[in-house]
C-alpha cells in the first residue's frame, strides 16, 4: 500500500522514455526550430547595406534605392549628401511632389567600360536639374521633385531587384519617371522594357543605341548612335574620299554596329567609297590589342583618307596606341568614331599614338565652349545652370573640381529637366499629384514649339523619342588636354 509521498510511476513505452530523457530531445528540437527561423535573418541583415540596399550577385555589390541616405561610393559622397539635402527639404516643405528615379550603375568593376567620373558627373547633372527645377527656373516650383538612386551595379546585372523595389515605390513615393540608364546593354533594354510594361516614362541621358526607340514610353535627350555617325560623317565628307571601318562585333553589345552602318550609309556614294575589308575585332574575347596590331599592315596598305572606329571609348584607346607601332608612320591617319566622353588627357600608351601622325576627331555628347561659339542654338535659363558670371549655385561653382568637357553632366542634366518640363507643362493643378501615365501623354507634345529647352540644345522628340535633328559637337583628341571643340555638325547635312 503506498503512502502520499510515494512517486507512482506510470509504465513508459518507448517514445515516452525520449521525451522524459528529453525534456533534452524537445529542447533540442525548439533549438532547431529557432535555428531555422533566425539565420535568415542573420543572413539577412549580413546581406543588407541599408534602407533599400542589399549586397547582390558574385561581386557582392551594394545594390538598390536610396534617398541619398547610403553613399554608394566615397567618389559619390560629396553629390548623394546634396541629393538627400534636397529631398529632406522637399519633405519638410509640405508642397506636393514627385519622384524621379536616377537609374546608373553606382558601384563599379574593372570589367565595366564607364569611369567613376561619368558616374558622378550623371548625378551632379542630375541634382542640378532637380534644385533648379524645385526654385522655380521653368515656371511652377510645384510639385517638387525628389531623386531616388537606383543601383542595377556592374554592367546592370542587378537590374531585376532594383526595378522591383522602384516598383515598390510607385504610389507610396509618387514615382512619375526613371532617368539614365546610360549602357546599351541587353540588361539595360530588359530593365526599360519591365520599366515600360510598369508604365513609367524612361528618359535616358548618354544612351545612343537606335535599337531602344522600340520600347514604348522611351525618350532620350542624347542623339542616337546613328545620328553621331550622321554628323561625322557630314562633318567630314568635304575633305575625305574614302574610309576603311574598324568594327567590334560584339553581340551583346548593340552600339557597334548601329555606328558601322550608319556612317556607312551617309558616307558613301560615287564620291566617297569604303575601302579594304571591315577589320573585325571581337571584345568579348582575349587579344584585342594584339588584333588592333594585326590590323596595321591593312591600314598601311589600303592608305585610306578616314579610319572609321565602330566600338566602345576604351578600345578606342587601346586602337590608338598600336598606331604608333604602324609600319608607315610616315603616312598622316584620321581616326573618326562614335560619342566621345573623355574625362581626362590621354595615358602615356594613347598619347604615342597621338604622336605618330594621328588625328582623332569624334561627335561629343556636348560641349560648354558651343554655349559662347553658337550661343543661339541654346536656352540661356538652361546654360546659366552651368555657368554665369557671379552664379553662386550654378555647376563650376557647387562642383569646381569637375569638368563639363566630356558632356555628360549637361545630358544628366537635360533628362531630369525633361521630366520637370513634361510636369510644368502638362497642365495639371499644381496642388494634384502628377502621375507616369499623366507624363506618358504629355510625351507626345514634347517638339516644336513644346521641345525641351536643354543645355545640350533645343531637343524636340519625334514620335519614337528620339531628339530631332540635333546639333552635336565635334571633338579633336588632344595629346595633354581634355579634347577640344571644333565645331557644331547637324545630321541632317
Amino acid at each position: 500500500m503506498s503512502t502520499g509521498t510515494d512517486r507512482i510511476t506510470p509504465p513508459k513505452p518507448a517514445w515516452w522514455k525520449w521525451l522524459w530523457v528529453g525534456g533534452v530531445v524537445v529542447l533540442v528540437a525548439v533549438v532547431l526550430v529557432a535555428v531555422t527561423v533566425v539565420v535568415p535573418a542573420i543572413n539577412q541583415a549580413a546581406r543588407t547595406c541599408g534602407e533599400g540596399v542589399e549586397q547582390r550577385g558574385e561581386l557582392s555589390e551594394c545594390t538598390g534605392v536610396t534617398d541619398g541616405r547610403y553613399v554608394f561610393s566615397p567618389d559619390l559622397a560629396d553629390v548623394q549628401g546634396r541629393i538627400l539635402a534636397e529631398n529632406e527639404k522637399v519633405a519638410g516643405s509640405g508642397k506636393p511632389y514627385v519622384t524621379v528615379a536616377v537609374f546608373l550603375p553606382m558601384t563599379l568593376a574593372e570589367v565595366d567600360i564607364l569611369s567613376p567620373e561619368w558616374v558622378r558627373h550623371q548625378l551632379q547633372g542630375a541634382y542640378l536639374a532637380q534644385r533648379r527645377a524645385n526654385g522655380g527656373a521653368w515656371g511652377s516650383p510645384t510639385p517638387q521633385i525628389r531623386l531616388l538612386l537606383a543601383n542595377p551595379g556592374s554592367k546592370l546585372a542587378q537590374w531585376e531587384p532594383v526595378v522591383a523595389e522602384l516598383e515598390r515605390r510607385i504610389e507610396a513615393e509618387h514615382l512619375v519617371a526613371v532617368s539614365g540608364i546610360g549602357l546599351s546593354l541587353d540588361d539595360a533594354r530588359r530593365a526599360m522594357t519591365r520599366l515600360s510594361e510598369l508604365r513609367i516614362p524612361i528618359i535616358g541621358s548618354h544612351l545612343a543605341a537606335d535599337e531602344l526607340s522600340q520600347i514604348p514610353g522611351f525618350l532620350r535627350v542624347s542623339p542616337t548612335s546613328s545620328t553621331y555617325a550622321q554628323a561625322a560623317a557630314n562633318y567630314i565628307r568635304p575633305t575625305a574620299r574614302t574610309a576603311t571601318l574598324v568594327q567590334d562585333r560584339n553581340p551583346g553589345d548593340l552600339y557597334p554596329k548601329t555606328l558601322a552602318d550608319a556612317f556607312t550609309a551617309r558616307f558613301t556614294d560615287e564620291q566617297h567609297q569604303i575601302v579594304g575589308q571591315v577589320e573585325w575585332f571581337d571584345s568579348t574575347l582575349p587579344g584585342v590589342e594584339n588584333t588592333f596590331l594585326q590590323m596595321m599592315p591593312n591600314l598601311c596598305g589600303n592608305k585610306p583618307d578616314i579610319v572609321y572606329f565602330a566600338g566602345r571609348e576604351h578600345h578606342l584607346t587601346a586602337f590608338i596606341a598600336e598606331l604608333a607601332n604602324r609600319r608607315c608612320r610616315d603616312q598622316p591617319v584620321t581616326v573618326l568614331t562614335g560619342d566621345l566622353a573623355l574625362v581626362e588627357a590621354p595615358d602615356a600608351a594613347m598619347r604615342r599614338g597621338l604622336e605618330s601622325n594621328v588625328t582623332v576627331l569624334a561627335p561629343g555628347l556636348a560641349h560648354p565652349q558651343a554655349w559662347t561659339t553658337t550661343p543661339d542654338q541654346f536656352d540661356r535659363v538652361s546654360v546659366a545652370n552651368f555657368r554665369e558670371p557671379g552664379c553662386e549655385e550654378c555647376f563650376e561653382a557647387l562642383f569646381p573640381g569637375d569638368r563639363l568637357d566630356d558632356g555628360v553632366a549637361i545630358l544628366a542634366h537635360d533628362a531630369v529637366l525633361t521630366v520637370a518640363w513634361a510636369i510644368r507643362h502638362s497642365g495639371a493643378n499644381p496642388s494634384v499629384t502628377v502621375t507616369a501615365r499623366d507624363l506618358l501623354q504629355m510625351r507626345n507634345r514634347l517638339h516644336d514649339e513644346g521641345a525641351v529647352p536643354g543645355a545640350s540644345g533645343r531637343i524636340s522628340f519625334d514620335d519614337r523619342g528620339d531628339p530631332v535633328n540635333k546639333a552635336v559637337p565635334i571633338l579633336r583628341v588632344r595629346v595633354d588636354d581634355t579634347p577640344e571643340f571644333v565645331a557644331l555638325s547637324s545630321p541632317a547635312g
